[in-house]
């Protein structure tokens, strides 16, 4: 079986307490623990989406946007996929999986015998917690298939140097001075727009590689483009669910989150621990696309 051409990273197991949010912006805490997994090593670039799409659309799968090649659907293949939804993302896994020989993630009963494979257009939430709709579906999180990553996992991926160190939240992901420092963000990150009277490194979206990788050979983890995360969005606590092993995120809400900045945005706005601008799981952007991960 032909598998599509994601490269994969290994990301070890936190089991001393991984501190989101280190700058307090949003607010400071700690999740406890973070199982391994790996991560794709770019972001989902033109060609991978539109080779999986192909397949999947034979295989009982529709998506609500067709995706486009970069920013403005002509760019060249390793540019990222944007204007795709975080339902579309999801279904993008699903489809992924089965067509890798995988087991896959979403499903619409409690059982995981019916695969979710239908993406939707509709400008509303679809359903409740606990009902197996598109925007609420049933997870198997020990499936080996493809997934978005949960919002504590894309943090611990894009600050991750050692274990035991990690770069701060106001650094851009891999960078070795905060986002106000422009020529250490430009190492690392596409971004656009002005700061500190510096004028960004980008007009429009860039191939998935070319920029310097993080300590644990990521790409693009900060700009070029958003990336879907799995959460719904919520104020931080220090309470659960935030607290808790493997975090999730809360069971319910009308945003999801979205991690890393873009081309289209500022510097502070790539800065690894910031979480701006959650939009609604059926709206898809030129700016915006997605990473999968999975269990090892």
């Amino acid at each position: 079986m032909a598998s599509c051409s994601l490269l994969m990273i290994s990301v070890p197991a936190n089991t001393t307490g991984f501190i989101m949010d280190d700058t307090g912006i949003e607010l400071t805490h700690t999740v406890s623990s973070i199982r391994a997994f790996t991560m794709a090593k770019y972001e989902v670039q033109y060609s991978d989406w539109a080779t999986v799409k192909a397949w999947a659309t034979g295989n009982g799968y529709t998506f609500a946007n067709p995706g486009l090649k970069g920013d403005n659907g002509a760019r060249t293949d390793q540019h990222p996929v944007t204007a795709v939804s975080w339902r579309d993302s999801i279904i993008w896994c699903n489809a992924a999986s089965q067509k890798d020989g995988l087991t896959p993630v979403y499903y619409s009963d409690a059982g995981f015998s019916v695969v979710q494979k239908t993406s939707s257009g509709t400008g509303s939430i679809i359903g409740a917690a606990g009902s197996g709709t598109i925007d609420f579906p049933f997870v198997n999180w020990s499936a080996n298939g493809y997934r978005l990553p949960t919002e504590a996992e894309w943090e611990y991926a894009a600050r991750y140097i050692n274990g035991s160190a990690f770069t701060p939240g106001n650094y851009a992901s891999g960078a070795s001075a905060d986002t106000t420092v422009f020529a250490a963000t430009d190492l690392v990150a596409w971004f656009g727009n002005v700061v500190n009277g510096t004028t960004g490194n980008a007009v429009t979206t860039n191939p998935v590689d070319t920029k310097a990788p993080n300590a644990l050979g990521l790409y693009h983890m900060s700009g070029n483009v958003y990336e879907w995360v799995w959460d719904w969005n919520g104020s931080y606590t220090t309470t659960t669910p935030y607290t808790d092993a493997d975090t999730i995120g809360p069971a319910t809400n009308t945003l999801r989150i979205r991690r890393g900045g873009s081309w289209n945005d500022a510097a502070p706005v790539v800065r690894s621990a910031s979480r701006i601008n959650a939009i609604s799981p059926f709206q898809a952007f030129p700016s915006i696309g997605f990473r999968p991960v999975r269990r090892p």
